[in-house]
Parts: structure tokens; sequence; C-alpha cells
């Protein structure tokens, strides 16, 4: 095209070059326009907007801007395209800001009449980062203007409202927006069926499921997957099998995802046989399961104690072609660590680091808390020193495990300093840090430490649990001291908590030596007559 003479007319290069930017070209798409433009072919402001749309697809807004001016030093008025198209270039680099801005100065000086699509982009982008309160207020604005908005831009607010955990307003939202005539689209009836999962809510969303066939919506593969995987995650494999049959009886055909959700179902139950036997149905019907699937497999095997299975598993999925991932490795790591190999467990993570897989925050918890359980906490305090200071190194659970993990190992003094540390960096003890901490003052013959921390922790909006009570009522009832045990033991019952089996026999044999009025006598024979 770009040899023939005399050169082909612009609307044969838009077109063109329409069709390699929806291929998603855009350096080639951009090379074109420049090419046109040497051969002499003047632009116009319908090339210009694809050349601006280019640039913002691969992250260079300035650029975006720059043409924008050059339409304004050529006399060219910029149209709804390429203003629509800016506001999306910088929604996509996450400078939602900036595009709220421009989008209200076109509004302010009335540049354009925004379209749906334009205040799609802009809702989208104020969902996007967090801002679902502003993204209501410009529904409402569309609402009272003329531009009214249409299911898409209803669709993205009710998803964010479910996402917000907000899934109550995200209906009422619904229910306002068919109220005004609005159908709703499978994306919408997806968001709240996903929504109402996330909260346990799945009788709910099977009936919103019927209710959308009604209104003559079909749902998907997609809205089914929704359905399975809520039922599988909590347990109910056999109701997720009758989402499946209701699936296959629609004419929809069950895909990796679905099955992948089945078999993690199934591994949750610790019913590894039943998982196995959806495998290979997969395999039947020619689906190939992706390393989601075997995670699911991997890690059921190694709660199931069937570390072999799980570590030949892991080979054979690498002959296959497949790459493990963060969650494989965290997943035999802890499988190792249960079955009492650490020197394989340290092994199996050097390979990962060795292979240039980054572990996660949960690989570092798995790896801490298995050393310590291994006695090796020392080790295991050294690999946390290298961390240095990637954010890791802030991260309460870690420390707690080190704490937890250096008293058990009987080094008290190594927990004090990291408590001091942690609170040094502005973190906060979670009621697993301060039951660490407890225990080391307990064990340390420092009561009054313990006691007192147990009231910091509520003064700093922790609540004390059943553990930090029983910690502290068994070191009283060692100490013989009775009328402090009596205080925290009539504490914990009217919080709902009871005294656990150490505890109750320390209260048992104690009987005989207190006063027949004494308070300790009453509370131990409320306890022994089931109240």
């Amino acid at each position: 095209m770009l040899q023939r003479q005399p050169p082909p007319a612009i609307i044969q290069f838009t077109k063109l070059i329409t069709v390699i930017v929806k291929k998603k070209r855009y350096s080639t798409a951009l090379i074109l326009l420049d090419q046109m433009k040497l051969m002499g072919i003047p632009a116009n402001i319908y090339t210009i907007n694809i050349s601006i749309n280019c640039h913002c697809r691969l992250n260079q807004v300035a650029y975006g801007f720059a043409l924008l001016a050059n339409i304004f030093k050529q006399g060219h008025p910029p149209n709804l395209a390429t203003y629509s198209t800016l506001i999306h270039g910088l929604v996509i680099v996450d400078r939602v800001f900036e595009a709220v801005e421009l989008f209200k100065k076109l509004l302010r000086d009335k540049l354009c009449d925004p379209d749906q699509v334009m205040y799609g982009t802009v809702i989208n982008g104020l969902c996007k980062v967090g801002h679902t309160t502003k993204a209501i207020e410009l529904l409402k604005f569309m609402e009272a203007g003329s531009c009214k908005p249409c299911v898409e831009q209803y669709s993205v607010v009710v998803d964010s409202l479910c996402k917000d955990k907000m899934v109550d307003h995200a209906l009422e939202l619904f229910a306002k927006m068919t109220g005004k005539g609005v159908l709703a689209d499978v994306i919408t009836y997806n968001s709240l069926i996903h929504g109402l999962c996330n909260f346990g809510r799945e009788t709910e969303a099977a009936k919103l499921l019927r209710d959308m066939e009604e209104e003559g919506v079909s749902p998907g593969v997609d809205t089914f997957n929704i359905l399975v995987n809520s039922f599988c995650k909590k347990g109910s494999v056999k109701d997720a099998e009758l989402a499946i049959q209701a699936m296959v009886r629609r004419g929809l055909h069950p895909n990796v995802i679905t099955y992948s959700a089945l078999i993690d179902g199934y591994c949750l139950r610790g019913e590894i046989d039943e998982a196995e036997k959806v495998l290979d149905g997969m395999v039947e019907k020619e689906l190939m399961p992706n390393i989601i699937t075997y995670n699911s497999l991997i890690n059921g095997y190694c709660k199931k104690k069937r570390i072999g299975k799980a570590m030949r598993l892991f080979q054979e999925i690498q002959d296959k072609g497949l790459i493990p991932d963060v969650v494989t490795y965290s997943s035999l790591l802890q499988g190792l660590f249960e079955s009492g190999n650490p020197a394989a467990a340290r092994e199996l993570f050097d390979k990962m680091q060795a292979k240039g897989l980054a572990p996660d925050i949960c690989t570092y918890r798995i790896l801490f808390h298995g050393m310590c359980n291994n006695s090796q906490c020392t080790d295991a305090l050294a690999l946390f020193r290298s961390l240095g200071g990637k954010e890791l190194v802030k991260d309460i659970v870690l420390y707690t495990i080190l704490i937890d993990g250096c008293t058990n190992c009987g080094k008290p003094n190594l927990a004090l300093d990291l408590y001091d540390e942690l609170l040094l960096k502005g973190l906060e003890p979670t009621v697993r840090t301060y039951n660490a901490m407890i225990r080391v003052y307990c064990q340390e013959g420092l009561l009054g430490k313990g006691t007192e921390l147990l009231r910091k922790m509520e003064e700093n909006g922790c609540l004390p649990d059943s553990f930090t009570y029983n910690v502290i009522v068994q070191e009283l009832l060692k100490k013989n001291e009775h009328r402090e045990a009596e205080i925290f033991l009539e504490e914990m019952i009217n919080r709902g908590f009871m005294p656990d089996h150490a505890t109750f026999e320390n209260l048992l044999v104690r009987i005989p030596n207190v006063g027949k009025d004494s308070r300790l006598r009453t509370i131990i024979q409320k306890l022994t007559n089931g109240g």
C-alpha cells in the first residue's frame, strides 16, 4: 500500500490502522502513521485520535497530551473521542485523579458533552482506586442529567460495592437500576452472585440465578463457576456437583476452572480419591489440568501426610511442561515440615530461589514456622535477619512465629528482644503476639508483667481470648494466688471462655485446699455441675 502511486486515500490507511490497533499492535500502528506523514498524507482528527490512543496504551500518556497541543496549534478542534481517549489513557496508567480533573474541566468549560463511554471511564477509574462513593455520586449526576447511565455504568459500581464488602448496598443499587427500566446483564448478575457467595449467602445467590433466567438473562459458565467454587470452599461438594449438573443441563460445558474448584473441594474434605476421579474425568474430556488444579491435589496429599505422592506429582507436572508456582512450593514445604523432613524442606526452599521464584509472605511464614517447630529457631532468626529492608520484616505474623519459636526453643531473651523490636517498628501486636509474650513472661516467672500485658492489650483494642486467660490462670494457680485466679477466672467465664483441660485439672486439685466459703470453690463447683 505504501509503494502505490498515487498514494492511497487516507480512509484506506485509517481502515488498515484500525484493524492493527484492534489486534493491540500499537507500536506497528504508530510506525504506519509516521510513514503516512512522510508520504505527505495529511493527518486528520481521526488519525490523531488513533495516535493518541496508541501512545496511551503504550503507557506514553505525555505523548498523547503533546498531540492534543498539536491539534490546537493546527486549528483542529478536539472532539469527544479525543478527550475520551486521554481520560481513558490516564485511568489505564492509574492517574485517576488527573482523569477526574480533566473530566471536571470539560464539564466546567463546556468543551464537550460527555457520553456514556466517557462517564463510564471515569466511574471505572474511581472504582479502581477504591472511591466507590464518588463513583455513586457521578452515577447520580448522570441520572439527573440528559446522558442517562446504562447497564455498563451500573454494573461497574455494583461490582465495586461487592468488592468493598457492601453487598447489600449493591443489591439496593441493583433494585434501583431495574426500577428505572435498565435491564441487568450477565456481568451485573455475576458480580452480585459473587458478592453474595463471598459472604456465605449461597442460598440467595442461587435464587438470584433463578431470577436472572426468569428475566431472560442466560447464566454462563462463569456464573456457575462462582457457585461451584463457593460451595467447594465451604466443603459442600455435593451442592457443587448439583450446580455442575445444572450447568450441563443448560448446554454449558464445565471448564478447567470448574473441575479445579471441585478437586480443591474434595481435597479440603480430605477425599483425595474423589479428587483423583475428577482429575481422570477431566483428562477423558480432553481438558488439560493447569497448575492450579495440580496445586490443589499436591496440597491435598500433603494434608493427608502422603508426601511421597505429592513429591512424585510435583515431578510429574514439571515433566509435562508445567511450571510450579509459589503456591506449589509453599504446600510442599508445609508437607515436608509436618512429615518431619526439615532438611528436605530447606533444600526445596533453596531450589525454589535458585529457579528465580521469589517466596511470598505465606512461604516465609510456613518456612519459619516449620523451622521453629523443628528446633531451628536460631537458623530461622538468621534467615529473617538476612531479609534486610524487605517489607516482609514488617509482618507481625512472622514476628509472632519467631517469638513463639524462640520461647519453645528455650531462648526467652531472643523472644523479648523481638517483641521490643516490633514495637519500635510501630507494628501492632495481634492477640497471638500478646499470648506468646504472656507465655514468655509466665515461663520466666514474671507473672506481674504477664497480667500487666493482658490489661495493656485491652487498652490497645486487642481483646484477650481463651488462651490468654488459661495461661494467666494456670500460672496464678501454680503460685497459689487464689484470689487473683478467681478474678481472672470469673472474667474469662463472663466473656464466654471456658477453662481448658490443663486449667481444669489445676482447679480440681485445689478444692481441698480452699475454704468452704471460697469464691474459687464456688466457681469450681459451678463448672463441675455444668453451670
